[in-house]
């Protein structure tokens, strides 16, 4: 890490904003996520930075979340009978436990 004017090791930067973090892709967020992490478990970061390391972090969570979000719903439209019902079994699977990787049949 760098020195700063003061003294301290100034931390990564983090500066990206709500538009750029919607931007990116499930993955990349969970990556973020990950060295947002790694940087709050170092013992050289002040409150302030600490704080907005945290903050980072909660944006890369929801934009995660929103993206499990979007992808459940997708998923949801694809068990859609002709009728619009939802099907019952696919594959011998049920759209919950589909989603949630269980196997039905065990």
């Amino acid at each position: 890490m760098k020195e700063s004017k003061t003294g301290n090791k100034a931390p990564k930067a983090i500066s990206a904003g709500k538009d750029s973090v919607s931007r990116l892709t499930f993955e990349q967020s969970l990556d973020e996520l990950e060295k947002i992490i790694e940087e709050l478990e170092k013992d050289n970061l002040t409150l302030e930075e600490a704080l907005r390391f945290f903050e980072k972090g909660v944006g890369m969570i929801r934009n995660c979340d929103s993206q499990l979000k979007n992808a459940r719903g997708r998923l949801s439209e694809l068990f859609k009978g002709e009728n619009g019902e939802f099907l019952e079994k696919v594959l011998g699977l049920t759209l919950d436990s589909f989603l949630s990787g269980e196997d039905s049949d065990e």
